[in-house]
């Protein structure tokens, strides 16, 4: 198991937490804290005094990096999505290929991990959400920084930057963007200063000031710095920056580069940027046709090509979101972009120019979709779709030629989240809304939302708002060749830096620059580079024939074989679940609980990750659902077959699927079934049971009973609590308690060698009845010892949800002034069993000869999330990385063989926004283990009104992170969708999920009836017989007797005839 060398020590003992049953803050800190930031990134002393961190400090892994690989590389493209987080991914997937469609580059990316994106302020104070500037500044320098600043510490001192250590290294330099060329993005790789609107030498429009300006001793402006730098190949926008006047005449003052070669000439004042640039030997270009017309690009004729006044032309019209219930679908119109050439014809350009097979050195080179960031700052969903669509043809062209090459690293990643949400499609919500008509699916609707600012619509029904927010959520980071491995887990955007310049062993230093540091090696993971094809992209497992349903791996984007990355098997499976734990959960619970620049434990230190897709279907059209609930989730990993939202362990039409604990305990495993939600809640219940709705908890009663076809009196498979019972899963752990107290309607012998059921009797008085040991309490559950078939443990520690270890904080829409801290459930007692306990308990339950297979569910984060909860949804993801931990400690010390996964089912509400900002939900402001304060937004309810933001926020439709340590965890690598998680986790057991002969039907049998079966007749139907047939007689006996003697007979029969 993968431990970064700087944060080993903070790992805490996780069988004595999980046993001791204790929260894990010390008794002078805030509840559940526990930071475990390193030491390097801490920036504000005990004494106060604020400390700037230095390249490498804020590192996951150090400047060696994780050592996963030692592969060189000769080149590195890195390619940057400004703004491209996992909606806006997810977003343009659904509308440009189709829910389970695939891009032909983003997702062909082997291997994958996340990264966060934290900058730090000039008073040492985190900033949780980052801006582009400080953002590229991490990946461009390994230095964390404030917020607008370029590739200078929060002291303002410069620092080498990767294009910079590459021209150094003799390496040929490309820099390309669809935005302004001076833009954050690419201003980080060819300039330092301390403002990223510093554009130009003079004029009005985002001039440089002060002592950074070239009249005044500096290094000038962006413009000015961006011809010093001098790349081989410069592409993008931003032309009326070089038209401005040029105020210092003199000499390069780059402080970096060894070798300046400015054309032999000195900057001239009174002259424009651009007549400076082609007095030192730029060739400038303004068009596609002169880009095409460029074959020579190198350091006595470098290429600048500026191809629009401002930034470059978006795709497609600009989309205006407002009141939900009053949009119409959409489709996105391209718009006329001129003469530009688009950014996969500048990048394939910028790597014909740079690739010289017969140089010593080979190239690096930059590229940047910049305009995901500025429609969503627009709130603009189709010009955000097309800008990703735009960096998936740059990935394309970039794939193409390390293909080729086969010495080529491609990274690919974004610089912060932002403010688009995959919301469900026709309802109300607080956001503004664009819905959009998917043209790959058939026509289904996609909502998209904006929720972070307040916003109106004008009487000319134009959306009235301010500049929408990022968001503080980690990203993904993925690559290809080698190298790429080293990118893969989880990381910080510093630590990109060194995986790049590792590769290309750029190691060395620089005079007054980058200091030479080592390089990590031995601790090699499996090679991500050879996996099966995943199927096409335009096959689409939903688009069937009118009444049929997808089949049990129809959606799997590798199929029933899976991608075979590493084909080895385990003895155990544990599959832990974070309800509604999306990588804005995760974040935000990190920052709180640990420290931004710290760790958890668990969660952080598996050795793979992935993302996956998680849509529904629609019941009545069979098309996606692009939000889907936990009961589609949870069967779409559980039976491998996607499914409507409410579903339960069935398909589409209806019909049951084997669930993987079915399938485990019919080889002769044990199995386990472990939440903090009530036992029937849709993830464990897409474990243990097949319901038409997810609501059939309990066999009668007025809470949540089942309905029609599902009773088992009318011949179905009868209530989640009644399933849950017949699996006999050797523990089953929980809430649900009030259920289990429903009256049992239909009696009999569920089967042959199954449970036997009493009509009238309460379900848990049925599980008691046929064995097990129930449990509700934590000393009771220390106290089991054993746990098998004929002894099945179920644990029942409340009525309904176990309670949350955090008491809940309640938003505002006035953006607190002061920050909250959380605090203690009082409801949590010594009794209450923490999940990391009921995980450490199942798994010393499951250990035998044969294996296990064992579920374990952090329930509510999700129902924190629904709450508008900030606290509560934090403490429940914190549960879940000690649930994590738990299994690793066990694993560690039993040395059995076990593939672990985690995951969620769903992505939610919460969004870390900028503080003290208005959104249009309701915020939660927090002060963290950093000592620094981070807003939580929630802005998907229907209203702002208590009855609706405190109860009904919505999942939103996000891909989600996989992460996986053990025989077969390569296998959650690169972009899936959770049904291939059924096929990971079955063969890795050598399980067949398909061919396995089990059959769902009602097999309840009177219990005197012979095994085979035969009679027909039931208990309670021979008994009624026999009771009939005596009252008839009765009553025959009697009439005769009065025709003999009359007299009054009410009083005899008077009673007999109430009895209805």
């Amino acid at each position: 198991m993968r431990f970064p060398f700087q944060a080993a020590a903070a790992v805490v003992s996780v069988s004595a937490l999980a046993l001791a049953n204790l929260p894990t803050a010390a008794a002078d800190t805030p509840a559940e804290q526990n930071f475990n930031g390193k030491e390097s990134c801490v920036t504000i002393d005990s004494q106060g005094n604020v400390r700037a961190p230095q390249p490498g400090d804020c590192t996951q892994f150090g400047k060696g990096g994780q050592g996963t690989t030692d592969a060189q590389a000769r080149n590195v493209i890195f390619i940057l999505g400004d703004g491209m987080g996992h909606q806006e991914i997810t977003a343009a997937r659904n509308y440009l290929k189709g829910a389970n469609g695939r891009f032909e580059g983003l997702d062909e990316l082997t291997a994958s991990g996340a990264y966060t994106t934290f900058a730090v302020g000039k008073d040492g104070k985190r900033q949780y959400v980052t801006d582009s500037a400080a953002s590229a500044t991490g990946w461009s320098t390994g230095t964390k920084t404030y917020n607008g600043a370029l590739s200078v510490d929060i002291e303002g001192k410069p620092h080498e930057n990767l294009l910079e250590m590459a021209k150094n290294a003799g390496m040929r330099t490309g820099n390309v963007s669809t935005a302004e060329i001076q833009d954050a993005t690419p201003g980080a790789m060819h300039s330092h200063i301390s403002q990223r609107s510093y554009y130009a030498p003079s004029g009005t429009a985002k001039p440089v000031e002060g002592p950074e300006a070239r009249e005044n001793g500096g290094l000038g402006s962006i413009s000015e710095q961006i011809i010093d730098t001098r790349a081989d190949v410069t592409l993008g926008g931003g032309r009326k920056y070089f038209n401005t006047e040029v105020q210092g005449d003199g000499e390069n003052r780059n402080p970096f580069l060894t070798t300046k070669n400015d054309g032999g000439a000195d900057w001239e004042a009174g002259k424009t940027v651009r007549e400076n640039a082609i007095a030192k030997g730029y060739r400038v270009v303004d068009d596609k046709a002169g880009l095409d017309a460029i074959t020579v690009a190198n350091q006595d004729q470098p290429v600048l090509g500026l191809f629009n006044e401002g930034n470059m032309t978006r795709r497609y019209n600009q989309t205006v979101p407002g009141v939900a219930e009053d949009q119409q679908p959409q489709e996105c119109k391209p718009q006329d972009t001129g003469n530009e050439p688009t950014a996969a014809e500048m990048t394939k350009k910028a790597i014909e120019l740079l690739d010289d097979p017969s140089a010593d050195k080979g190239f690096f080179l930059q590229v940047e979709s910049a305009s995901i960031d500025k429609a969503d700052h627009a709130a603009d969903a189709c010009g955000m779709i097309g800008e990703t669509e735009q960096i998936d043809e740059v990935i394309k062209e970039a794939l193409d030629f390390a293909k080729q090459d086969g010495d080529t690293l491609i990274v690919v990643t974004a610089d912060h989240a932002h403010t688009a949400e995959i919301v469900p499609d026709g309802e109300p919500s607080v956001s503004a809304v664009t819905r959009l008509k998917t043209p790959k699916d058939g026509g289904s609707v996609m909502s998209v939302g904006f929720g972070t600012q307040p916003w109106s619509t004008g009487a000319d029904g134009k959306l009235q708002a301010g500049s929408m927010q990022h968001t503080g959520t980690q990203v993904r980071i993925a690559g290809f060749g080698p190298g790429s491995e080293n990118g893969n887990g989880q990381l910080d955007q510093t630590d990109a830096f060194y995986v790049m310049a590792n590769a290309l062993r750029l190691n060395g230093g620089t005079q007054g620059g980058q200091e030479p540091w080592e390089i990590t090696k031995g601790n090699k993971v499996k090679s991500l580079a050879s996996r099966r094809q995943a199927k096409s992209g335009d096959e689409l497992c939903y688009l069937v024939s009118e009444g049929t349903a997808p089949k049990v791996g129809e959606c799997a984007q590798f199929g029933t074989e899976g991608q075979q990355v590493d084909e080895a098997k385990a003895k155990n499976v544990v599959l832990l679940i974070g309800d509604g734990t999306g990588d804005s959960e995760i974040t935000a619970a990190r920052n709180y609980l640990k420290g931004s620049a710290g760790r958890f434990e668990g969660l952080d230190n598996l050795n793979y990750t992935g993302y996956l897709t998680t849509f529904a279907l629609d019941k009545e059209t069979g098309k996606p659902n692009y939000v889907t609930d936990s009961a589609a989730s949870g069967t779409g990993w559980n039976s491998g077959v996607k499914t409507y939202n409410g579903a339960i362990g069935v398909d589409n039409a209806g019909q049951p699927v084997a669930t993987i604990g079915e399938l485990a305990k019919a080889k002769g495993m044990k199995i386990g079934n472990v939440s903090t939600a009530e036992i029937q809640d849709a993830t464990p219940a897409a474990f243990a049971a097949h319901a038409l709705n997810r609501s059939y908890y309990a066999p009668s009663g007025d809470a949540k009973p089942a309905k029609g076809d599902q009773l088992r009196e009318n011949g179905g498979l009868g209530s989640i609590s009644e399933q849950i019972v017949d699996l006999r899963a050797d523990v089953t752990l929980g809430g649900g308690r009030k259920y289990f107290d429903a009256e049992v309607v239909k009696g009999g012998k569920w089967g042959e060698n199954d449970n036997t059921w009493t009509a009238g009797k309460s379900v848990l008085e049925n599980a008691k009845d046929n064995g097990y040991q129930v449990v509700t309490s934590a000393s009771e559950l220390d106290g089991i010892a054993e746990a098998n078939a004929d002894k099945p443990v179920l644990g029942l520690f409340s009525d309904g949800n176990m309670p949350r270890v955090l008491n809940q904080t309640i938003p505002t829409t006035d953006g607190e002034k002061e920050p909250a801290t959380c605090v203690a459930n009082p409801e949590f007692t010594a009794e209450t069993p923490r999940l990391a306990a009921m995980t450490t308990k199942a798994l010393e339950l499951l250990q035998n000869d044969n294996g296990f297979l064992l579920q374990v569910e952090s329930a509510s984060p999700d129902k924190a999330d629904h709450q508008a909860d900030a606290c509560g949804l934090i403490g429940e993801v914190g549960q879940l990385d000690e649930a994590v931990q738990a299994v690793q400690n066990w694993v560690n010390t039993t040395g059995e063989e076990t593939l672990i996964v985690a995951t969620a089912d769903h992505a939610h509400t919460a969004q870390i926004t900028y503080n003290d900002a208005p959104t249009a939900g309701r915020t939660t402001k927090l002060a963290t283990a950093d000592g620094s304060e981070m807003t939580v937004n929630f802005a998907t309810s229907k209203t702002n009104e208590d009855k609706d933001a405190l109860g009904g926020q919505e999942h939103t439709g996000a891909q989600l992170r996989v992460a996986a340590s053990g025989p077969g965890a390569a296998n959650v690598t690169g972009q899936i969708d959770q049904t291939d998680l059924f096929f990971l986790v079955n063969n890795a057991l050598g399980i067949d999920g398909i061919n396995h002969g089990l059959t769902f039907e009602n097999k309840m049998q009177p219990d005197n009836a012979p095994a085979d079966g035969s009679s027909k007749s039931s208990l309670i139907g021979d008994l009624g017989l026999a009771v009939l047939l005596t009252l008839a007689g009765v009553l025959g006996l009697i009439s005769v007797i009065a025709l003999a003697f009359p007299f009054a007979v009410d009083s005899i029969l008077g009673p007999l005839a109430k009895l209805k």
